[in-house]
């Protein structure tokens, strides 16, 4: 059993029709392997970004929209990476 610790930097692409802006997230993802594969529920997530200034510099877009939008990406992220460690299968939802 070994405690995988990783940091990445992911970048969301907010699109506000006249401009694509990349946020860049900063994630720290730990976990459980064993036999090479993922442990299930093993995974824990903590990331940070600018909020206050995504929000000033666009006011029309809404902080829990947002917040639901990079969580999406970070987690679709994360498990682009386990994949192509190989912890987890592709098709596994």
């Amino acid at each position: 059993m070994v405690w995988v610790v990783e940091k990445k930097v992911f970048y969301h692409i907010l699109d506000m029709g006249f401009e694509s802006v990349g946020i860049p997230v900063r994630v720290k993802f730990e976990f459980d392997v064993q036999d090479g594969r993922l442990v299930k529920d093993s995974l824990e997530v903590e990331s940070i970004y600018n909020q206050p200034a995504v929000v000033r510099r666009y006011p029309g877009v809404k902080k829990d929209v947002l917040e639901k939008e990079i969580q999406t990406t970070i987690h679709r992220e994360i498990r682009k990476y386990l994949q192509n460690c190989g912890y987890i299968n592709e098709n596994i939802e």
